[in-house]
């Protein structure tokens, strides 16, 4: 094969041939009501629709519903209308439900492929940072510290799933657990912003707690416990856990970085979607880079060039003379291109190695053989 690799050696794409997903969902709210409405729809599903087009349908949905929020809170603050709470809602419904029928597709149809796993990892990925940046604006807490706290709970939670997945070479979801359960919550907060309006969240509740105290306390928490869990399955593997916190060190530095960032910018409120997003598509790519070290049974370098430079320049530019003579916002628009072209980059380059070792196409399901 002549197609020159960037990600994936010889050895490790031999290796995807013999990789086989493991995995379970103990939920209650699983068993009980989403695998029930995802098998239905797959019933009626045509054969000749790909199961990654199934994920891209959802992410396309997730992220329209969080443009319209972004359309009238752009700052994080602004007042949002009840018809795109609700609508967040339900896209978010939509999107549990799909990313559950693209892996059932894919067994109906023969077409279970570690890319397909890739793909829908890194869909959940960008969902995560997104839904957290939609999440905090529905509640008005989008300029306060409660923001980080929520975007960097839920994102410390889904790497450390995917670390243990890395480590474990399985991933098990409890009977409550934040995939399949915390859902409920989100489902809640767009229908009771929608119904009673953002301004909902800040009655206070219990001895000066508002609403929105509890609500962030309790996504804090489950996050925290979340990742513990985590934690507590890697140790229980063979993984020592010095190369558990080495693994981890890289997602440490860039996310204690994006909070230096963001408690010292002097930019406008403006730009804080811009500066989140370039820090979540960080957390992306080095996510993808376990998931496809997990696949391809390679070694997890978690020191990406792309990431440790950026976390690099912006402490320089904070705590030294640098600061003085490059403007803020020419460093956090330099930031975000240079993130979203090398997260682009790794998404083209490892699809494009992917298909080639595999031999499939990622948008077409390949013909079934007459025994099949």
């Amino acid at each position: 094969m002549n197609y020159k690799r960037s990600y994936v050696t010889e050895e490790a794409g031999r290796c995807l041939f013999t990789y086989k997903y493991a995995g379970s969902d103990k939920s209650i709210s699983y068993n009980y009501c989403w695998r029930h409405i995802s098998d239905l729809i797959v019933k009626f599903l045509p054969v000749w629709i790909a199961p990654n087009v199934i994920t891209l349908v959802a992410l396309i949905i997730r992220i329209a519903c969080d443009v319209w929020v972004a359309y009238y809170a752009w700052d994080m603050a602004g007042s949002i209308p009840r018809v795109p709470c609700i609508v967040f809602a339900l896209g978010y419904f939509a999107y549990i439900i799909l990313d559950s029928v693209d892996g059932k597709q894919a067994r109906k149809t023969g077409n279970s492929s570690p890319l397909g796993l890739m793909f829908d990892h890194g869909a959940d990925s960008i969902n995560t940072v997104s839904l957290s940046i939609s999440l905090v604006c529905l509640v008005g807490v989008g300029q306060t510290w409660y923001f980080p706290l929520v975007l960097l709970g839920l994102i410390t939670g889904f790497f450390f799933a995917t670390l243990e997945e890395y480590y474990c070479q399985r991933l098990d979801l409890g009977v409550i657990n934040g995939v399949s359960d915390g859902c409920l919550m989100i489902y809640a907060i767009g229908i009771l912003s929608g119904i009673y309006g953002v301004e909902l969240w800040t009655m206070e509740v219990f001895n000066g707690w508002s609403l929105i105290d509890m609500v962030c306390f309790v996504f804090f928490i489950c996050s925290v416990l979340t990742a513990m869990g985590s934690v507590l399955n890697i140790m229980g593997s063979k993984a020592k856990l010095s190369d558990m916190f080495l693994r981890s060190s890289t997602f440490i530095a860039l996310n204690v970085t994006f909070l230096v960032h963001y408690k010292f910018t002097s930019l406008s409120n403006w730009y804080l979607r811009i500066l989140t997003i370039a820090y979540g598509l960080m957390n992306c790519e080095l996510i993808s880079h376990i998931m496809l070290a997990h696949i391809t049974s390679q070694v997890f370098n978690p020191f990406r060039p792309t990431i440790v430079a950026s976390c690099a320049v912006v402490c320089l530019y904070f705590f030294s003379p640098l600061k003085l003579q490059v403007p803020e916002a020419v460093l956090l628009w330099g930031l975000f291109l240079l993130c979203l072209a090398s997260y682009l980059e790794f998404i083209i380059s490892v699809s494009n190695e992917l298909t080639t070792i595999l031999g499939i196409r990622m948008f077409k399901v390949k013909k079934l053989t007459k025994c099949s």
